[in-house]
């Protein structure tokens, strides 16, 4: 069951939910000696969203994923989607758990004006999940780390 996680959970489990945050972290991240607290502060105002898969039993709750998420505007085109930021696994994570979290990620996209739910990854599992549900899987997503490109730029110039 995917269930979004209040404040005060958030700060409860941090150290669970920073390791998955830390380990997806999407490619449009830079490194920040605060970006890990600058993450907790979108999450603890609402400006992020953090859902949890998990399993309770009477002893203990074991997570099986972690998913953040946030809406994302787009004001050339005034359109409103949910952005999955980072999406995590703790360990194998079976077919019909990430198709239920997608489900339940649509109703709420939906219930807040989202016309898409976005999302970028390498995971070739994920990417197959995505094709079967007649997602766009297409695009070739760039980054240009603008500290480096320079001399490479010169280089191809040449």
């Amino acid at each position: 069951m995917l269930t979004q996680l209040l404040p005060d959970q958030i700060s409860h489990f941090w150290d669970i939910i920073k390791y998955a945050i830390e380990q997806s972290l999407p490619p449009i991240t830079h490194e920040h000696p605060d970006k890990m607290n600058r993450i907790l502060s979108s999450l603890i105002s609402g400006k992020a969203q953090c859902w949890a898969s998990y399993n309770k039993s009477e002893k203990e709750i074991k997570f099986e994923g972690i998913v953040v998420t946030r809406f994302l505007y787009d004001d050339v085109s005034n359109t409103k989607n949910l952005l999955i930021y980072c999406l995590y696994g703790y360990q194998g994570v079976n077919k019909s758990s990430w198709l239920h979290g997608l489900r339940a990620l649509t109703k709420y996209a939906s219930a807040n004006g989202c016309k898409k739910i976005i999302a970028y990854t390498d995971i070739p599992y994920i990417i197959n999940i995505a094709q079967q549900l007649n997602g766009a899987t297409s695009y070739t997503f760039l980054t240009f780390d603008i500290d480096k490109i320079d001399n490479k730029i010169n280089g191809l110039e040449e």
